[in-house]
């Protein structure tokens, strides 16, 4: 069984109002080479760019995982943690 030396995940979003357009996680096994924050950042614009998306005006950040799953998320700008939006409220 492989054995993980890391997981960093790298986060693209709107810094006007912490709306996460991209989540990257990159996972390094013990023994493989770890990307620098400057390869895994353009691994994660290059995902999150679409057709019309213009990501050089969005932020990218390195931060902790903390996502429940089945739910959705922000950043919080000033923490740059993930926060929890509840999508029911209009």
């Amino acid at each position: 069984m492989l054995k993980t030396a890391s997981i960093r995940t790298c986060v693209v979003y709107d810094p006007a109002n912490g709306k996460i357009v991209h989540v990257h996680k990159e996972t390094t096994i013990v023994g493989g080479t770890e990307r620098t924050d400057a390869e895994i950042e353009a691994r994660a614009r290059k995902f999150a760019a679409k057709p019309g998306r213009d990501v050089g005006r969005l932020a990218a950040a390195f931060v902790k995982d903390t996502r429940a799953r089945n739910r959705h998320h922000k950043i919080d700008t000033a923490t740059m943690e993930f926060v929890e939006v509840d999508m029911r409220k209009p």
